[in-house]
């Protein structure tokens, strides 16, 4: 049966069990506190009638007063058995009986979601989250939900399916109580749950928990091992108390089936998007920046700098600099990653990060996704739409390859950056933010200004603070420390420990890499994902890559070539090499000689196609011959 033809009961019909079975719960335990009290009641009413008794005996030896001692005794043997037979016996028997039952419907809600998803077809990633989330929803109760995966090595978090969300976008304002709960779920591995956050005093201050309402929340991490790769989040922002204990189990369950799912189909493996990740601890992000050479010593070292700027004089809504970053960089040289690191070292590291890439958007489309629009400004808009500036207001905007930005675009881009207020399409109000704009281009933006297809405006106000990411051939003693990094990476997706063969490393050295570091990092995931050992040889390297390499590494074990390439040691070292050189040229003009003769059959016709003399031509050959012998003999 097709996945979208499955129609589960709504969460109405699991409801009122839950709540009966909590009810009857809560019953059984206000009676047992009941009899508990009667009980202490009753001994305290014995306990006196027997000290009046005992008072009477010593006033007087009637003869009644020891049986009805022996009574009252006797009755406190009675209740207190009645007691235990109530707390032991009845009380117990209906606390077990009501726990099966919530076992058996927990069962039972575990299994209509797990039926569900094994009966769907395959999907993509995003499509089978949305699918259990949507599972989970109709069990449960939830009003918003998202699926999360997480790499403890880097922090990179990214939300694969959302629903009542607006966007996947962890950074963004929607997403910030989810964050903070995210971070503490993450790193001890535990479930966390909320009846009611609103009322919880040490986050219901918090701006997106008041903005939204939130009221009931679940979260529940995915595992691997003892790895924690993932969460599921689930809330209602209309009903307080709507998970409880008995969800928990549930999203647990249905958790540990979908990391499993997850990784057996080989959906885990897969690399976190670039504009969609969330670096949840800053310090591992910087940490994602490899190398030893001193250019990217020197880069760290200006990241800290720029991240640090005090705020603006005067400016007291402004979160850390403004100042905007221009990064110029080759494609694959990490410009994203030193805008993140940007932004999480400083102090707006709390609030949105925003990334858009500005080639990857049709041009008639860029300013709406920028600047936003409201309902009605063109054919199509259905409704209004914030734009990514105003996503990122009190964080970071990441304009990636802005060098191909509209030339009519990028004027209003620097009405925007010179006065931080804009309007969207279709709209009158002007709308003020804060925002540090970080841009990046693989293109030369000056030659491109100097040739009239960049506003020189715009250049020298992205312009402010400058910073080049060097190629990957400019640093290729790093090439090491990188390999390095992506085989941990991978070995932790695929649960391998992948190491590579030196000789497959001294090839990857010497390669121009024109994508840099991403290339490197593809190429490693290529050949991890398809080596069946976890040792990588030269063997594992792509067949273009080996051709490509094929003459150089004929050279390097030609001695010839190495001879010449590297300079001697000392003077005997070098006179070796001159006579090794010697008997190397005696030998190519003997086989030069030796084809001539072989072509031509007799000497005087080879010393005529070598163009030396007869006498000559017997020293080639390493030999004197006598005037007038046989070329043969």
């Amino acid at each position: 049966m097709p996945w979208y033809s499955i129609r589960l009961p709504q969460c109405s019909s699991y409801q009122p069990m839950n709540s009966s079975l909590s009810r009857i719960k809560g019953l059984v335990e206000t009676l047992s506190a009941f009899l508990q009290q009667e009980k202490h009641d009753c001994q305290e009413i014995l306990a006196t009638a027997q000290q009046a008794v005992s008072a009477l005996q010593g006033e007087t030896r009637d003869p009644r007063l020891p049986r009805l001692a022996l009574h009252l005794k006797k009755l406190q043997e009675h209740l207190d058995h009645l007691h235990a037979l109530a707390q032991q016996d009845f009380l117990a028997t209906i606390r077990s009986e009501v726990n099966a039952l919530g076992q058996t419907e927990a069962d039972r809600r575990i299994a209509t979601v797990l039926t569900a998803v094994l009966q769907v077809q395959p999907l993509p990633l995003n499509q089978f989250g949305e699918f259990l989330l949507d599972r989970l929803a109709e069990v449960t109760g939830a009003r918003r939900s998202f699926l999360l995966l997480y790499s403890p090595e880097s922090s990179a978090a990214e939300v694969i399916s959302a629903r009542q969300f607006a966007s996947t976008n962890l950074s963004l304002e929607e997403y910030g109580f989810s964050r903070t709960l995210l971070r503490d779920v993450l790193r001890k591995g535990e479930s966390l749950l909320f009846q009611d956050v609103s009322k919880d005093a040490a986050y219901s201050a918090e701006m997106s928990v008041r903005n939204f309402e939130l009221k009931s929340v679940l979260i529940v991490p995915l595992k691997q091992g003892s790895r924690t790769i993932g969460a599921i989040y689930l809330d209602n922002n209309t009903l307080a108390g709507t998970f409880s204990e008995n969800d928990v189990p549930l999203v647990e369950a249905v958790a540990a089936f979908a990391s499993f799912y997850l990784h057996h189909s080989g959906l885990l493996s897969r690399i976190l998007q670039r504009e969609n990740r969330v670096f949840l601890d800053g310090e591992k992000v910087v940490g994602e920046i490899i190398g030893r050479d001193p250019k990217i010593v020197e880069l760290l070292s200006t990241i800290r700098k720029i991240a640090s700027l005090p705020t603006t004089v005067g400016s007291p809504t402004t979160v850390g600099s403004p100042a905007t970053v221009l990064i110029e960089g080759e494609t694959g040289t990490g410009k994203e990653l030193v805008a993140r690191a940007l932004h999480s070292e400083s102090p707006r590291a709390s609030q949105p990060f925003v990334a858009i890439n500005c080639a990857a958007i049709p041009k008639d489309l860029l300013e709406s996704e920028l600047f936003g629009h409201e309902e009605g400004a063109f054919t199509g808009a259905t409704r209004r739409f914030i734009g990514r500036i105003e996503q990122a207001s009190r964080g970071t905007l990441f304009l990636d390859e802005v060098s191909e930005l509209a030339y009519p675009l990028q004027a209003k881009l620097l009405r925007f950056l010179q006065s931080n207020e804009f309007q969207r399409l279709g709209g009158k109000e002007t709308h003020r933010v804060d925002v540090r704009v970080v841009a990046a281009t693989s293109k030369d933006l000056k030659a491109k200004m100097e040739a009239g297809e960049f506003q020189a405006g715009l250049y020298y106000r992205l312009n402010v603070i400058p910073l080049r990411l060097p190629p990957l051939r400019e640093r290729r003693e790093d090439i090491p420390l990188l390999v390095d990094h992506f085989l941990a990476k991978f070995s932790v997706a695929y649960g391998s420990n992948f190491r590579l063969e030196r000789e497959a490393l001294n090839v990857l050295e010497t390669l121009p890499f024109p994508g840099n570091v991403r290339e490197l990092e593809n190429l490693i995931h290529r050949m991890a994902a398809l080596s069946d050992s976890e040792t990588l040889r030269l063997a594992d390297l792509p067949l273009e890559i080996l051709q490509i390499n094929s003459q150089r590494i004929s050279l390097g074990n030609d001695g010839f070539f190495r001879m010449l390439s590297c300079p001697p040691k000392d003077l005997e070292e070098l006179r070796l090499r001159e006579e090794e050189i010697r008997q190397l040229f005696a030998s190519q003009r003997r086989q030069l000689a030796e084809r001539a003769l072989q072509q031509t059959g007799n000497v005087t016709a080879a010393a005529s196609q070598v163009g030396v003399h007869r006498a000559t031509l017997h020293k080639m050959l390493g030999k004197r011959k006598p005037e007038g012998e046989s070329p043969q003999s």
